[in-house]
């Protein structure tokens, strides 16, 4: 569990260094202990000294799968164990993938299975808070470490007098960058710190009176992690979709046992599974689709993700590129054809209640909406056929 160092007296969250050490090499551990609320040291205790800091746990919910390799990950990383390249390269390497895992984790759409409670962003501006004061300490040391070796000769092995300067006033210049990094994440960190402190007020006043969001069976789940929440609306996605009116039977084939979950829910399992539900033979009412507008916002949420920060795995060549916006571009005429027929249709139940000029108004906004998609369509079929190396125009005749 995460140990977190708290006064004991106002129940703040303290650093065993003032805001301005926390750039130094030093790691603290002398009196007083400092307020992050205020940069004050901490509170008096009953015989006038300062306060012994108490140390708490923060609560977070681990669940069970992942915590045998958390357990590992405390050994493999312990503060006194072995330092070399390669643990180093390991816990970078870690480290990244966590921080793609948290790029997605708190963003519009999964923020609201990940962070579901007011606790769960007290904790998770904690740990900004501790990464930006890593963060300024790393910044400082690195810059330090690498000008300290540009001037040994020995540790850069270069005997040029002009090319050792060269290299000397390079690792000058990335130093004060990244003494100036370091400010920033100091900075940062202060203000994450008198923000934790906040949230961790917010966090104990609502504690008290939420009961926590309910699962898809209808029990309460009170303060679960993100990704169980996501097995428990996919494998409830499984039954539902496994438990559609005779669609297995029209096919001649034997309905799955819906009492048995799923062991695991892999991407091509559950896109199959999606694909039956919402094929050319699917029901339709308004809960379906709800549910596949929810399911499309994730889907264009990952989307987002291939097309951004994870885009040299996701599309590493030029006909990933082509293959992908063909996808979309086909998407996106499908969609103008559905929008088509929903403004040129007669006023229907789904207008219900707008008068004369609402549903005129929402008729003009739904054709401007189709016409700035078939120009976005027209945009993704040049951008498909220049990656796929032929001539859009060659295409249209």
């Amino acid at each position: 569990m995460i140990q977190l160092p708290i006064c004991p007296v106002c129940n703040e969250p303290v650093a065993d260094q003032p805001a301005t050490d926390w750039t130094s090499a030093y790691r603290g551990g002398g009196t007083p202990w400092w307020h992050l609320a205020d940069n004050s040291p901490i509170c008096a205790a009953a015989d006038g000294s300062y306060s012994r800091v108490a140390v708490v746990e923060d609560g977070l919910p681990v669940e069970s799968e992942t915590r045998s390799w958390l357990d590992a990950m405390s050994h493999l990383f312990a503060a006194n164990g072995p330092s070399d390249p390669a643990r180093l390269g390991s816990a970078i390497t870690a480290a990244e993938h966590l921080s793609r895992w948290l790029h997605t984790a708190t963003g519009p759409f999964s923020a609201q299975l990940a962070l579901p409670t007011p606790s769960d962003v007290a904790s998770l501006i904690g740990h900004l808070h501790r990464t930006n004061r890593l963060l300024a300490r790393v910044h400082v040391q690195t810059g330090s470490h690498f000008l300290d070796q540009a001037r040994q000769a020995h540790l850069t092995g270069l005997d040029d007098s002009e090319v050792r300067s060269e290299v000397i006033d390079a690792a000058d210049d990335i130093h004060t960058w990244l003494q100036d990094a370091a400010d920033w994440s100091a900075q940062s960190a202060q203000a994450s710190g008198v923000a934790w402190s906040s949230a961790r007020k917010v966090a104990a006043l609502t504690i008290a009176t939420s009961t926590g969001p309910t699962d898809l069976a209808g029990s309460p789940e009170v303060h679960a992690t993100g990704r169980p929440r996501i097995v428990a609306f996919l494998r409830g996605l499984a039954r539902r979709l496994w438990a559609l009116p005779a669609k297995t039977a029209r096919r001649g084939t034997t309905s799955p046992d819906v009492s048995q979950e799923p062991r695991e829910l892999s991407p091509a399992h559950l896109a199959e599974l999606i694909g039956s539900a919402f094929d050319d033979e699917a029901a339709f009412s308004p809960e379906l689709t709800h549910t596949a507008a929810r399911i499309t916002a994730t889907l264009a949420t990952y989307l987002s993700n291939c097309l951004g920060p994870a885009r040299p795995v996701a599309i590493p060549t030029p006909q990933d590129l082509a293959d992908l916006v063909t996808s979309l571009t086909y998407l996106t005429h499908t969609l103008i054809s559905g929008l088509r027929h929903l403004a040129d249709s007669p006023r229907g139940s789904e207008s219900a209640g707008l008068n004369a000029i609402g549903a005129a108004m929402t008729r003009s906004s739904l054709r401007d909406a189709i016409d700035a998609l078939r120009v976005a369509a027209s945009h993704l079929a040049a951008v498909s056929y220049t990656a796929a190396g032929t001539d859009h125009q060659e295409n249209q005749q």
